[in-house]
């Protein structure tokens, strides 16, 4: 099952909110769970949940949402944050508030693609908005612009990955998505973030992608579209990187 679960956050006065705090409400969320889970989770080359602290400027709030993959990393997670009131950040030395986590959205990998399929009109685009940094790696190197090819390798290989049942496989499939898909208008930005010591660059801020070609595509397109806010795009998701909101055109 698909989960996005959200807290709201409130931090001491004069603390401004920044997307790398993700990385501290990781290592803090780590040491909330069981070791067994955190040891498990370590050692998973692609981990099932994404996680991001932002600061939602429609509601003037600081947000925490944690999106998981499956049943087992939703009880990891989010069975011992229920109740939590206070999430004490070893590494900035004070206590941060929480509110009840909220369920924003939830459905089965199963679910997710008969819907899609099951549409009156295939998606004809989609808007993204970058809750927190968002980058890439491409032959040891960053890259910091939402290169389509990138982004469809990614979320093809998260699902197909976590849901082997239901595979989405064809000859260059990401090749065949990102021909078929045009960036139409960005409004991104360049931003750092610091994570064990390192300075990652990528880019935050909204886009707006167009799909054409045939109908299948597109229906494909806007399923990963729908699941990539749940998983994160891009690095590094589960220490803070890739959130988005993706409404479908």
């Amino acid at each position: 099952m698909l989960r996005l679960t959200e807290f709201k956050l409130e931090f001491p006065e004069g603390i401004q909110v920044k997307p790398e705090m993700g990385s501290v409400f990781h290592g803090a969320l780590m040491g909330k769970i069981a070791p067994e889970a955190a040891e498990r989770f370590h050692e998973m080359n692609l981990r099932p949940y994404s996680q991001a602290v932002f600061w939602n400027r429609e509601e003037s709030t600081a947000c925490w949402r944690i999106g998981t993959l499956d049943e087992y990393a939703y009880e990891q997670l989010i069975g011992p944050l229920e109740g939590c009131r206070e999430l004490f950040l070893k590494q900035k030395g004070y206590a941060v508030q929480l509110q009840q986590g909220c369920l924003l959205r939830e459905n089965s990998p199963e679910v997710l693609s008969q819907e899609m399929i099951q549409r009156t009109e295939s998606p004809s685009g989609a808007r993204w908005q970058c809750h927190s940094v968002m980058s890439f790696k491409q032959k040891g190197r960053y890259v910091i612009l939402p290169d389509a090819r990138l982004l469809y390798q990614n979320l093809l290989q998260r699902w197909n990955t976590f849901y082997p049942e239901i595979q989405l496989e064809a000859d260059d499939l990401s090749e065949q998505l990102a021909d078929h898909c045009r960036l139409n208008r960005y409004d991104l930005h360049s931003q750092v973030f610091s994570v064990e010591g390192s300075r990652i660059y990528g880019c935050m801020g909204t886009m707006e992608y167009q799909f054409f070609g045939f109908d299948m595509l597109k229906r494909i397109q806007g399923l990963l579209c729908s699941f990539a806010e749940f998983a994160g795009v891009g690095i590094k998701t589960a220490m803070g990187m890739g959130s988005v909101d993706i409404k479908l055109l």
